[in-house]
């Protein structure tokens, strides 16, 4: 039975893999879901010229190179620019476009850097304006000259300028600063949740579709249209997603029709899709019934993801075996890498992302959607100082990473680092999958699991590497697939940057595993603690297949 099952995740896996070989196919039908590699950013780094050493004199030479940058990686088929939510990045008949001061006469008495920060974005906005354009125009025209879809991405209810006590007010947008009767009230979700709009009210509603009405009748060349729930994922007060969870289905009919109205007159398909939690009972929970939404044929696509923290074991195949149950799967369903990191700006690690990308392509994802995947200034990495001492880890996205992720060679056998949910990445209150953390008492075994992508029967890496992660120091016995480890390799925590974001009083353990004892799919980890009671924060398991010049980062 083990055996069979072993098979069956090999095939989803390489068929995964097979489907990424080709990339330049778009072809879409029920069968076979098109297999997309989504670059999501929010436009706020290009427009305030963060990859051109922050020049004040933002062109659409500059943004052609921005998309470039993300096209010249080979693989990213899907090029998504967020509008700015509430916020506007263009001349709007609902709201003042982002960065306005009007003149000065909008103060910001919390941060003067904050307002220079602003009338440097809104400068850049001018300057792209006299060139009759605008960031969501002048991107998505260059992506789709460089052959990739073009769709606009709206964040449905972005909390990044919701924040009262900044005294800012250039920095709120006019319909939420205007209308607090329409906040939740509701303080316990998250940072900014008490001032987040209520989809309760109709108004909120009709003010959300008249922008989403005036940009998809404003830029021509899109070719979707994204509606971005996870920035932020708050939309009702706590508790009330089940029972108002028709409010948001009406909402999205709604934008449905807008979309295939203006499909109509263009005489192209115009695609909608979505980006939720990472469980279909938590999308409910927020108020996203994501099983009707596919019922009535409302989205084209959807992604997962976790909000800002990444999560690093996206658990697709469980969402898709949620939304379609026994029937036959109708849209792809795409997993989300965030930007995040486990902590906050703990940036992952070039292998981490390709260990995510791996699990959610072994877990059966129809593609990859990398959310705010910044490069550094121009693209370019110096990689000597970029490194960790031994040579073996970046954390600085880049294009070189972008490619190991859309490359079928490079992804099969690269250097990677499968890494167990940490539990702790329920931003705004989501449901989560996660065995850990764990807690492990004397004599008693505690359980967790590990997803492995890679057929590692037949990919054979050079060395498979277990890290522990405690929260204090601990004595234990560890067991992977009832196989019993004895190769402690402590060095090994340092030279793979393992200590990397270490809380005090925690520990890390580092151990190699025999050469058959890892098997594609679910793998478990079994901890029986020699002493003390101690929790077991992360688990993460390397695979080492060679040079880090021809198999990648770790």
């Amino acid at each position: 039975m083990k055996e069979k099952r072993t098979n069956s995740i090999r095939s989803i896996f390489l068929m995964a893999f097979g489907v990424l070989a080709i990339l330049t196919s778009f072809t879409h039908t029920n069968d076979k879901p098109k297999y997309r590699l989504i670059h999501n950013n929010d436009g706020t780094d290009a427009l305030a010229n963060m990859w051109f050493n922050r020049k004040p004199d933002l062109t659409r030479e500059d943004i052609n190179r921005y998309v470039d940058m993300v096209a010249d990686a080979g693989v990213v088929t899907t090029f998504m620019m967020c509008t700015g939510s509430d916020f506007v990045f263009y001349r709007s008949k609902y709201e003042r476009p982002f960065g306005d001061d009007l003149n000065g006469t909008l103060s910001c008495e919390g941060s003067e850097s904050e307002r220079n920060a602003f009338k440097n974005y809104y400068n850049n906005f001018i300057n792209l304006e006299k060139e009759g354009t605008d960031i969501i125009d002048a991107s998505l025209t260059r992506a789709k000259e460089r052959g990739m879809e073009a769709i606009i991405t709206f964040r449905v209810n972005d909390l990044h300028f919701a924040d009262t006590s900044k005294r800012c007010r250039v920095s709120y947008p006019d319909f939420w600063y205007n209308n607090p009767q329409y906040w939740t009230g509701d303080d316990t979700q998250g940072m900014n949740s008490a001032q987040a709009l209520d989809f309760t009210f109709p108004e909120v509603r009709q003010h959300k579709l008249n922008l989403i009405r005036e940009q998809l009748e404003k830029y021509e060349q899109i070719d979707g249209y994204d509606l971005d729930f996870m920035r932020f994922i708050v939309l009702f007060k706590t508790g009330e997603g089940p029972s108002k969870a028709h409010l948001i289905t009406s909402f999205v009919k709604d934008v449905r029709h807008i979309v295939d109205s203006v499909s109509t007159k263009r005489g192209k398909k115009i695609l909608l899709s979505a980006r939720v939690p990472i469980t279909v009972e938590g999308s409910l929970e927020k108020g996203l019934d994501v099983r009707e939404w596919v019922k009535l044929g409302l989205i084209d696509f959807i992604s997962i993801g976790a909000h800002w923290r990444g999560e690093t074991a996206m658990p697709i195949s469980k969402f898709k075996t949620d939304l379609f149950g026994a029937g036959k799967q109708t849209i792809p369903v795409y997993g989300s890498i965030d930007d995040g990191g486990y902590q906050p700006r703990e940036l992952f690690s070039d292998g981490m992302y390709k260990g995510m990308a791996s699990h959610i392509l072994g877990q059966g994802g129809d593609g990859l959607h990398l959310f705010n995947f910044y490069f550094a200034d121009y693209g370019k990495v110096d990689y000597e100082k970029a490194l960790n001492k031994s040579g073996l880890v970046c954390r600085t996205r880049s294009q070189r990473l972008l490619t190991e992720l859309g490359t079928v060679d490079k992804l099969q056998t690269a250097n990677k680092i499968y890494c167990a949910s940490d539990g702790v990445t329920n931003s705004y209150g989501v449901l989560q999958v996660a065995d850990l953390p764990m807690a492990c008492g004397n004599g008693k075994k505690s359980n967790a699991s590990i997803f492995i992508g890679d057929a590692v029967e037949s990919t054979k890496p050079k060395q498979q590497i277990l890290f522990v992660r405690t929260d204090r120091k601990a004595r234990m016995d560890i067991y992977v697939n009832n196989v019993k480890l004895s190769n402690s390799i402590p060095d090994y925590a340092e030279k793979y940057d393992r200590l990397h974001g270490m809380q005090e009083g925690e520990e890390m353990f580092a151990f190699e595993l025999p050469e058959d004892c890892l098997t594609q799919g679910e793998n478990t980890v079994s901890i029986v603690s020699k002493s003390n009671i101690f929790v077991v924060k992360r688990l993460e398991v390397a695979l080492n297949y060679g040079d880090v010049s021809s198999n990648g980062y770790f």
